[in-house]
């Protein structure tokens, strides 16, 4: 079979191998200048690489796509090679794998080290296909194994032989299933002694999905009535369940035990049965013929998600008018642009796109932050003729015809959408051909350049905003001024008559506030005629023995002097500085040198006690 007749992925597996080239686009530029011949392409690329004079040359008919091990059976067909699905046991559960076949065997060690938490260099896979000859380790490429589309392993592991026994003792009392549905991710906690029956309507109670129409994905192949203990979970365990299209067709069960034929043969498995439950054998992730568009994305995010695993980003579940309405319904500075995901399953460069660019962290935190993501499936007819239906009504048939004109090879295809001015338009169209950076800058740019154009948005919205409230003013004052001159005798009236009451009660209350100033006045007069009577009299000015002058400086600046005898009391002190307007309840008497307050004295101390010599200097401050 000539190499043009072949897989384009198969293809660009085998040159990536033959040539050591990583940067898949230069791979894909190389191909299609040779018209995917590969014996010419791999003569083009080979001045690339590294050479010298004792390095052997590679005979490209070695790596010939016509070779005896790749026109067996399972390579004349047209099933899609660019990704293999392993079914890898494991003790008694089954872990499913969708690898891309340019990945190496230590990728696969690295995602089970993810799913049951053994590093790598404990995992030892086993069972290999009996085709396969040449010696495997982790960094052996995938397609040069020349392997069928779906692989049955056993995976051994030095915790399963040594330390299962230690582990049973550490296993605690509870168990976390963190179960992945449609793009959210829930926590459900159960004790070890749980069935699996109770997780099941555990999570259809919170997912609302009936136990029947339940397809589960790394849920342990046991039956209902077998405890979370008995599954040897650990204590956290990650699992994915889908609303199944086809009630007929459940989830493996204890009553579908795929190890009843747990054997040397291990290949011997009822590979149909597997492909049933966990292989989509047409390949596209959105079924064909759907009634409800609800659904059908339904199964695209949870067929996505199985494919792709949790991180992806989380795509909107109802209809594309929906879609818009929830990007750029409401006020301005809310709105966002739609970010719209076409995929195809016969572009050869679709799994490899979806699994290293689109599904990085970057790329779905940046999405799921800033965008709001709706995804379509173009691999079957029908669908792809909604989808070009859909573009038609929303954006005119000159952006369905440009969509068009994209072969299966240049998917997936992704849409920014953008409104300016009630107008939606295609701001970015972005192909796989690109790599991680490159998509992240595109979409970056896209959101700033939209940002920008919300900014004018919002200001012109401002001012329209300005303007209505300036001529709903100018309304309330017309229909002000109408009312008033109809009422302008009665106004003029009541107004001088409310003004006559005013200035009336205004009057009575500046009487009664002076009535109560001098009274106020008159009181406080008093007390201190009271305080000044209690104060007894000075020392004579000769007088030198036994006494104390006090020179009492006051919060405005003024200084009060004054002799005390010695056996004068503090509250005599105080009562002199309180007959002079400053009582003991809104000021204090202090000293600086040292610092004491002496209105916190004893009242009936003696000056001569309080340690007071023949002149000292007192302030007075507000409390």
């Amino acid at each position: 079979m000539a190499s043009s007749e072949l897989p384009r992925d198969l293809i660009l597996a085998n040159f990536q191998v033959v040539t050591g080239i990583e940067d898949f686009d230069r791979c894909l530029t190389i191909l299609e200048g040779n018209q995917w011949d590969f014996e010419e392409a791999v003569k083009e690329a080979m001045p690339y690489q590294e050479s010298s004079e004792d390095a052997g040359i590679i005979d490209p008919a070695a790596f010939s796509l016509n070779n005896e091990s790749t026109t067996n059976q399972d390579r004349n067909n047209n099933i899609d090679h660019h990704s293999i699905e392993f079914a890898i046991r494991w003790k008694e559960d089954t872990i499913i794998l969708t690898v891309p076949s340019n990945q190496t065997i230590g990728f696969i060690k690295e995602q089970l080290q993810n799913r049951i938490g053994i590093a790598r260099e404990h995992q030892t896979l086993e069972k290999w296909p009996k085709n396969t000859e040449n010696p495997i380790d982790d960094r052996t490429v995938i397609s040069s194994l020349m392997l069928p589309d779906q692989v049955i392993l056993s995976l051994s592991t030095k915790e399963t032989t040594d330390s299962n026994k230690a582990e049973d003792a550490a296993t605690p009392d509870q168990c976390e299933l963190i179960v992945h549905h449609s793009g959210r991710k829930i926590s459900l906690f159960f004790p070890r002694c749980a069935t699996l029956q109770e997780v099941k309507v555990q999570a259809g109670d919170v997912l609302d999905i009936p136990v029947k129409k339940q397809k589960w994905t790394n849920l342990p192949n046991f039956s209902d009535h077998t405890t979370l203990q008995e599954c040897n979970l650990p204590s956290v365990y990650n699992v994915s369940v889908a609303l199944s299209c086809n009630s007929s067709k459940t989830t493996v069960s204890g009553d579908d035990d795929l190890d009843s034929n747990d054997n040397d043969n291990g290949d011997s498995i009822d590979m149909v049965e597997i492909r049933d439950k966990f292989f989509n054998s047409s390949n596209q992730l959105m079924p064909d013929n759907w009634n409800d568009i609800t659904t059908a994305l339904s199964t695209f995010s949870d067929s996505f998600e199985i494919k792709y695993g949790p991180m992806h980003p989380l795509f909107f579940l109802g209809p594309l008018k929906d879609a818009l309405d929830e990007c750029f319904k409401g006020n301005v500075n809310q709105r966002k642009p739609l970010f719209v995901y076409i995929h195809n399953n016969k572009s050869i460069q679709v799994n490899i796109f979806c699994s290293n660019v689109l599904c990085s962290e970057s790329i779905v935190n940046f999405l799921n932050q800033n965008y709001v993501n709706w995804a379509w499936d173009v691999t079957l007819r029908n669908n792809r003729e909604q989808c070009f239906n859909l573009c038609t009504s929303l954006f005119g048939a000159t952006a369905t015809f440009s969509l068009e004109r994209f072969e299966d090879d240049d998917y997936p295809i992704m849409l920014v959408i953008t409104k300016v001015k009630s107008s939606l338009e295609i701001s970015r169209v972005l192909q796989a051909k690109m790599s991680l950076d490159e998509l992240f800058t595109a979409l970056m740019g896209a959101f700033e350049d939209y940002q920008h154009v919300l900014q004018d948005e919002l200001k012109e919205e401002e001012a329209r905003k300005a303007r209505q409230i300036f001529k709903n003013l100018q309304d309330a004052e017309y229909q002000a001024s109408l009312q008033a001159d109809r009422a302008k005798a009665e106004q003029r009236a009541a107004e001088v008559e409310e003004r006559n009451r005013l200035e009336k009660e205004a009057q009575r209350q500046r009487e009664h506030q002076e009535q109560a100033q001098m009274e106020e006045m008159k009181r406080k007069e008093a007390e201190k005629q009271s305080l000044a009577e209690s104060v007894p009299e000075a020392p004579l000015e000769d007088c030198t023995g036994d006494t104390v002058k006090f020179l009492i400086r006051l919060p405005g600046g003024e200084r009060l002097s004054r002799k005390f005898y010695l056996y004068n009391t503090v509250k005599d002190l105080l009562n002199y500085v309180a007959s002079n307007g400053f009582p003991d309840f809104e000021f204090k008497l202090v000293t600086n040198f040292p610092k004491r307050e002496i209105s916190a004295l004893d009242p009936m101390l003696s000056l001569g006690d309080a340690g007071f010599l023949s002149q000292d200097t007192l302030f007075v401050q507000d409390r």
